[in-house]
């Protein structure tokens, strides 16, 4: 049986845990489109699952060839969205760890937290030039009726981009620590 959940995730640690949990309830993940999940029916820890963000989309003959390798490791491709990768494998064949070196893996938060710092200052930039149409409407004209509506919206793309800010500074964070930990096994 075949199962949809909406959810919606910031951290790919988290989700790639939630899947795994899911996956240990015997629900296995068999496509994804931004916040949803379809899932089907498995047995319990049928899979291991993880998430990458390529470095360019799925269509480009690299990612082409590292998913090729990925496929070759006994991996599965099931989804993909934008730059996102959805991998599973069989839990029987053992661990699934897609990053062979502490170099890769920082690459990968990187990777996630640039993309999340410049949504973040989009979302800033986007809220500011809001934030200059609401100060016009109230300086300069009877604001309309949509002025609520404006400063509401207003509010959502700050805090979105607070948000997101704190989840680049985690990645920023884990960065760092991968870093001071390669340095002491050189």
């Amino acid at each position: 049986m075949k199962s949809v959940v909406w959810k919606w995730f910031l951290n790919f640690e988290k989700e790639e845990e939630w899947l795994n949990t899911m996956s240990a309830k015997g629900f296995a993940l068999i496509d994804y489109f931004f916040c949803r999940y379809l899932f089907q029916d498995s047995a319990p820890g049928e899979y291991i699952y993880r998430i990458e963000l390529l470095e360019h989309p799925p269509t480009h003959p690299e990612s082409q060839q590292y998913l090729n390798f990925m496929s070759e490791n006994g991996s599965e491709c099931i989804s993909s969205w934008i730059r996102w990768v959805y991998f599973r494998k069989r839990s029987e064949s053992g661990p699934f760890d897609i990053y062979s070196d502490i170099d890769s893996r920082i690459a990968h938060y990187r990777r996630v937290g640039t993309l999340l710092l410049c949504i973040a200052v989009a979302e800033f930039c986007i809220g500011s030039s809001l934030l200059g149409v609401i100060i016009n409407d109230t300086l300069f004209r009877t604001p309309s009726v949509i002025y609520p509506a404006n400063l509401i919206v207003l509010c959502v793309l700050w805090g979105l981009g607070a948000v997101l800010l704190l989840t680049w500074n985690a990645m920023r964070k884990k960065t760092k620590k991968l870093k001071q930990e390669k340095r002491v096994w050189e």
